[in-house]
């Protein structure tokens, strides 16, 4: 067995899958327009508009999967003290529908993540001011630099992966529709 199925333990593995899932889409993109045409002008463009169209919903869906995947290691070590937040937000319980129902959460994450950064790089530093003085304000504001990096990232990660989930079920109302089955527990 494992000199027959190596490659697929091999191409299943986490970090390799990845690349294995965009060279098949890149196969679906190239070669599979030119095997199937026939010869014929129209066929060849017919297989070239199925191929493309494989590709970037392969595209989309790893591209999701790894934002997703990042944001939420964002989100884990991400410490949350800011004022209106204490931890991050859960997802819509619906699933997007299209690009455009994702920009309203994706917006929020970009926001939310701007928030917690002005939190920790100038709201505690103004209020160590007042009591401890500009060394305060110091110390607090340098404190507050790894959170002021990665709140941003976390929430633009969190946006982007959302609305690669939209863009995605615009190209397959199919994924969508069984997504929504899912997690309604049918």
């Amino acid at each position: 067995i494992c000199a027959t199925q190596a490659h697929k333990f091999f191409t299943k593995a986490a970090p390799i899958q990845v690349f294995s899932g965009l060279g098949e889409g890149m196969a679906d993109l190239v070669i599979i327009p030119l095997a199937l045409s026939d010869g014929n002008f129209t066929d060849y463009i017919k297989c070239l508009l199925e191929g493309t169209s494989s590709f970037a919903e392969k595209a989309l869906r790893t591209s999701a999967k790894i934002t997703q995947f990042a944001a939420s290691q964002l989100n884990s070590n991400l410490p949350y003290v800011g004022e209106t937040s204490s931890c991050p937000r859960p997802r819509p319980p619906n699933v997007p529908k299209h690009a455009g129902d994702a920009a309203g959460y994706a917006c929020e994450s970009i926001v939310r993540g701007l928030r917690e950064a002005n939190y920790k790089i100038v709201t505690i530093p103004c209020r160590e001011y007042h009591y401890k003085g500009a060394g305060g304000a110091a110390r607090s504001a340098v404190r507050g630099i790894p959170v002021a990096v990665l709140a941003p990232l976390s929430g633009a990660s969190e946006a982007l992966s959302y609305t690669l989930i939209g863009l995605r079920n615009q190209l397959r109302p199919d994924l969508r529709k069984e997504e929504e089955a899912s997690l309604r527990g049918l």
